[in-house]
């Protein structure tokens, strides 16, 4: 048996209490401190009325705040709804109401938000971190007169639900998928293998940390009995502070915020980061020159790892220490409890999970797994792409004849030019290599002949890039075909990204 989540904390606490668990600000939490503010914390809940299954909102950044609520929600056999803060307030304020939510735990910088959601969520009680605290909420420190032992015990069983995460959905309302402790443990399990983590390492999560990636992060230092330390809000040369300060050998970065760490990095010669060992990524590919460029300025090495909100963990990943450098650009093989295959596509009709492609070849991937949910969560009118126990994410991906998965794009994302099939995360990783470019996305436009041409939107490094200059460099390159050429290319200051650091494609449009 693998227990729940709160058996596996109160065996760190038991062994480890006098190490150090969260590292935050000026403040130092041991694994005994942590388990102390737990328990008021989970004591304060009880008072409000929070019980076993029921569901209480983390709406905060990463702070210490986010590891007491976490786990104080384990304790209590209640379920952590993972907010992610940069959620417009009326998306939030949706999850709440579907969820119904018992308790809403958020950072005094969203009381604006959370007062306008007090109006209409009459079944929440509001606890404010920090200062002001707005009318009618409590405030967090108010836990403190709470006693720091155990809260009465629930009857917990590995196969209840212990958190929510949540992704975007179809109307711009978030999709909640809903994981139990057993699926949690299995994934901190398999971010264990994956990083080599024991509890002398010290992690940091540099994305928010209540996305799924990052969530999992925090839960496998939690599991190991290693430190970590909170960000607050992110900012590049404020984390390599932090790495130098706290000898952090592990992060997790997002790959916009690989970029930037590198660019600081270049600016700030003089400091020590010589503890950091691997930095943990995900939701896009990465360029082999980015890889380089994170391996010669930050001096460590990069695992690139592909999932879904949904699979609760990585699917593949790819470790740049341990591959060839002609497999970097993958996103490597199948993770620890995955199973993968790929498929042909069909336009509108599902194949079957057992018609796999013949190999190298393309097709659509499909996984299952331990830890893949079977519905969303208190979501009308949203549906689970899956079939057999097989999640069918709509990414087109290329294997090779070695085995190794290369991501091309995601289906929805397909541009229909003149017949031919065209996606757009190919010519941005194509055009990312260019020195003078330091982000670009590509998304097709209405063409009276072609019916769809390819336009690109581009964020230089130096105002001296011009169109005839990109131009030159599609021409000159066998990479990319006529037909895949820009044919409208736009200088920008700034892409549109989602919640996630990802591409909204939809504004691109």
């Amino acid at each position: 048996m693998l227990g729940t989540l709160r058996d596996n904390f109160a065996n760190t606490v038991s062994h480890w209490s006098h190490r150090t668990a969260i590292l935050y600000g000026e403040r130092t939490y041991t694994y005994g401190d942590l388990d102390a503010a737990v328990n008021r914390l989970a004591r304060l809940l009880a008072h409000l009325g929070v019980r076993k299954g029921d569901g209480v909102g983390l709406l905060l950044y990463n702070c210490t705040e986010f590891a007491v609520g976490f786990l104080a929600c384990q304790k209590l056999g209640a379920i952590a709804s993972c907010l992610n803060y940069r959620l417009t307030a009326e998306a939030i304020g949706y999850a709440v109401q579907q969820e119904k939510l018992k308790a809403l735990v958020f950072n005094a910088e969203f009381s604006a938000s959370a007062s306008r959601m007090m109006k209409d969520a009459g079944f929440c009680r509001f606890v404010c971190v920090g200062l002001p605290v707005p009318a009618g909420a409590i405030s967090f420190d108010d836990s403190a007169a709470f006693a720091a032992t155990e809260p009465p015990a629930a009857d917990i069983r590995e196969g209840d639900l212990c958190n929510v995460i949540h992704t975007s959905g179809t109307t711009g309302r978030p999709k909640g998928a809903a994981f139990t402790h057993e699926t949690q443990i299995i994934t901190a399990i398999q971010y264990c293998l994956e990083m080599g983590l024991d509890r002398g390492h010290v992690g940091m999560s540099l994305a928010p940390v209540v996305i799924g990636a990052a969530t999992n992060f925090f839960v496998a230092y939690a599991f190991v009995g290693a430190a970590q330390v909170m960000t607050g809000d992110y900012e590049a040369k404020k984390a390599l502070r932090l790495i130098a300060r706290h000898r952090v050998t592990e992060t997790f970065a997002v790959p916009t915020q690989m970029y930037q760490l590198a660019d600081a990095r270049r600016q700030m010669e003089d400091i020590d980061i010589s503890s950091l060992r691997l930095v943990r990524s995900g939701g896009s590919p990465l360029p082999r020159t980015l890889l380089h460029r994170v391996r010669d300025t930050l001096g460590c090495e990069v695992l690139n790892t592909y999932g879904t909100t949904e699979s609760c963990t990585a699917i593949t990943g790819c470790h740049t220490g341990m591959v060839p450098e002609e497999k970097w650009e993958s996103i490597g093989k199948p993770s620890y409890f995955q199973e993968v295959r790929v498929i042909p596509f069909k336009e509108g009709a599902e194949t079957a999970p057992d018609e796999t492609i013949a190999v190298p070849g393309e097709g659509q991937l499909i996984n299952r797994g331990a830890q893949c949910v079977s519905e969303y969560y208190c979501t009308p009118g949203e549906k689970l792409r899956a079939r057999g126990g097989w999640q069918y994410a709509r990414d087109v991906v290329r294997v090779d004849s070695e085995g190794y998965i290369f991501p091309i794009d995601r289906i929805d994302n397909v541009v229909i030019s003149g017949g031919e099939n065209v996606y757009p995360q190919e010519i941005e990783f194509f055009l990312s290599k260019h020195p003078q470019i330091a982000d670009v996305a590509v998304c097709g436009v209405p063409d009276e002949k072609w019916g769809q041409v390819v336009k690109a939107l581009i964020v230089r490094r130096s105002p001296e890039l011009s169109a005839a200059e990109v131009d030159r460099y599609c021409l000159e390159s066998d990479v990319l075909p006529r037909h895949k050429r820009p044919k409208i290319i736009e200088f920008v200051e700034a892409l549109p990204r989602n919640v996630l650091g990802k591409i909204d494609r939809t504004a691109l449009r």
